[in-house]
């Protein structure tokens, strides 16, 4: 096992959970910025968790791998429909994008418009997630590409079979020009099987009046991130391998206990090791029984 600073729960859980966690593998695309403070960071419990990451900025791709160990790997690719596209580098990189910022739309909003400046254009050939080989179950596929999420859904129906948790930045409101919002990426993932889970995080900002912010905080939500899990139809179909890793990326990056219990009392009897009652007693042994 590698130690992270995880809490003493989810160490214990990893020792339990160790046989079914070989190969833990994320997909994480649009990973600038990423490293060990990862929101997935305490699910790499196994010694052969792999992060396979895409970032269409080379230099910071390159800073990723030169600061990655062996169980990281990025690749400068765009995430799109396999075509060639308008990368838009903006003022702030994070905000960097496929599609262009929505200008008349931000300058509405605090420090919006300056953060999406566009200071430059490059063309790039985008690369679609399931022409990429190697890759077999996806234990988590996160998402963070300023506006592009469906963009990138669409171009992984392959791999969205065999991944169990999505974690994709989506808006409520068109930040960039002709986006997808939430509620098209949630419809998208419902049809593919997904339900809607939670908002991992939720953002937003204040509108602005003239040259003055009114108010202490913002008000609307802008963008978040949103987690989506297997429906309950879809659990049901889905071996006991498949929902221990799903257990444990729910209980280990979320909290989410009850998920994590609903996935482990779907195990054969054969083959949990009577996992949801020891599971349980777990739970109980750190006060996180109701």
């Amino acid at each position: 096992m590698t130690h992270y600073p995880y809490k003493s729960i989810h160490l214990e859980l990893a020792n339990l959970l160790a046989p079914f966690l070989k190969g833990y593998t994320v997909v994480d695309v649009g990973a600038h910025g990423t490293g060990e403070a990862d929101v997935y960071t305490p699910a790499l419990a196994t010694d052969d968790a792999l992060v396979v990451g895409f970032e269409p900025n080379a230099i910071e791709c390159a800073r990723l791998n030169e600061q990655a160990g062996s169980r990281r790997q990025y690749y400068p690719y765009a995430i799109g429909d396999g075509m060639n596209g308008t990368f838009h580098i903006c003022r702030a990189p994070l905000t960097s994008s496929l599609l262009r910022p929505n200008q008349p739309l931000l300058v509405r909003y605090e420090n919006l418009s300056e953060l999406c400046e566009v200071i430059d254009e490059t063309q790039i050939e985008t690369v679609r997630l399931d022409d990429i080989k190697g890759i077999g179950l996806v234990d988590l596929l996160k998402l963070d590409v300023q506006g592009a999420t469906l963009l990138a859904l669409q171009s992984a129906q392959r791999m969205l079979e065999r991944t169990l948790v999505v974690h994709a930045e989506t808006e409520f409101v068109p930040i960039y020009h002709d986006e997808a919002l939430f509620s098209e990426c949630e419809l998208f993932l419902r049809n593919k099987g997904f339900m809607f889970h939670h908002f991992h995080s939720i953002e937003g900002r204040r509108m602005t009046f003239g040259n003055c912010v009114v108010g202490k905080a913002p008000s609307q939500a802008l963008w978040a991130d949103a987690v989506f899990v297997p429906s309950i139809e879809r659990l049901d179909t889905l071996g006991a391998p498949e929902l221990v890793r799903l257990a444990w990326t729910m209980h280990t990056i979320y909290g989410a206990c009850d998920m994590a219990m609903a996935c482990l009392s779907r195990c054969c009897v054969e083959d949990n090791k009577d996992l949801p009652n020891r599971y349980k007693a777990l739970l109980a042994a750190h006060g996180m029984l109701a």
